[in-house]
């Protein structure tokens, strides 16, 4: 028995195969379509997508123009304190590593060799790193001598590199067992230090080593407006081991004069050199050096306010 159908009957529509298809669905002629639409729904689809896209840039402008109007390209909106950032620098130390021991804070090379050999820097490696580090500062013809006031507005102190004495020539002491390393303040954008001026109100934790050099070169008035600074050995045997050192300038601080940082051109931070001059050969040293002022904290794990480095000097027989 025959099943009534409710509604219309449904036609099948055409099979159509390869070109013919790609031809009908390039232009239908039955429905006066291109590429699947009439030219309406082309139509009414491009004015969407340009009603939607314009919004869209509209929208991302306004963002961006909000965005641009809080920040500067000199000047960080959040200054020491109230940034992220702080008021409390760590120190730098330089020359870097090469690039296979980035990682590394370990100053390791021998002394009777000049060329690196079996996983062994040579001296050379030191020194050049040491001569790449050093090479702007040789260039600071924007810069100008400061007296202990500092510069003028507008100016930058220019770091002289005499103030390094023999760790501002030749191999920088690599070749002879006699290795330079160098320590500079991070910058801070518009950091003041509040600096320690009088050694009777130094507080406890600055070693007298500090103190005894402040008496040695007489220091007073402006050039105690300086950040000390003081490296040892973290542990007896380090400090055993570690020799006698030489800082350059003999101060070993960084002058005031040279703050505070304002993003100005041909900036240069104020470099203090450490000589060790006679650390015990094949012994593995662990080095810290603290800086001191009255806004720098210290922290030895988040490394704030000082510097941590390991220097192994392998003569002929300890490089065996």
């Amino acid at each position: 028995m025959p099943v009534d159908m409710l509604g219309g009957t449904a036609i099948k529509p055409p099979e159509r195969h390869g070109f013919e298809a790609f031809k009908w669905f390039m232009y239908d002629p039955d429905k006066g379509a291109f590429l699947g639409r009439t030219p309406k729904s082309w139509g009414l689809i491009t004015i969407a997508y340009i009603i939607y896209y314009t919004f869209l840039a509209l929208f991302w402008a306004a963002c961006f123009t909000i965005f641009w109007q809080t920040i500067d390209d000199k000047v960080p909106r959040w200054e020491n304190d109230n940034g992220i950032i702080g008021s409390s620098p760590a120190i730098g130390v330089r020359p870097a590593q090469s690039w296979d021991h980035v990682d590394s804070s370990m100053i390791m090379y021998n002394q009777a060799s000049e060329e690196s050999k079996e996983n062994m820097d040579g001296w050379k490696e030191w020194v050049e790193r040491s001569e790449e580090f050093l090479l702007s500062y040789k260039n600071q013809e924007k810069n100008v001598d400061c007296a202990s006031s500092g510069a003028g507005e507008g100016e930058v102190c220019k770091f002289d590199l005499k103030e390094l004495g023999p760790c501002a020539e030749g191999n920088y002491g690599y070749d002879k067992g006699k290795p330079c390393v160098f320590l500079k303040l991070n910058k801070i954008y518009n950091l003041e230090h509040d600096y320690y001026t009088n050694v009777d109100e130094f507080p406890e934790k600055i070693p007298t080593d500090v103190k005894d050099r402040i008496a040695e070169l007489k220091l007073t008035g402006d050039d105690m407006k300086q950040v000390w600074v003081d490296c040892h050995g973290e542990n007896p045997a380090d400090v055993e081991a570690m020799g006698d050192i030489e800082y350059y300038p003999k101060a070993a601080a960084f002058h005031g004069k040279y703050f505070p940082y304002t993003n100005q051109d041909g900036y240069a931070n104020p470099l203090i050199a450490v000589q060790f001059l006679n650390p015990e050969a094949g012994q593995l040293l662990h080095i810290e050096c603290r800086a001191y002022a009255g806004n720098i904290n210290y922290d030895r794990r988040d490394k704030i306010g000082k510097a941590h480095f390991e220097l192994l000097v392998h003569n002929e027989n300890t490089a065996k």
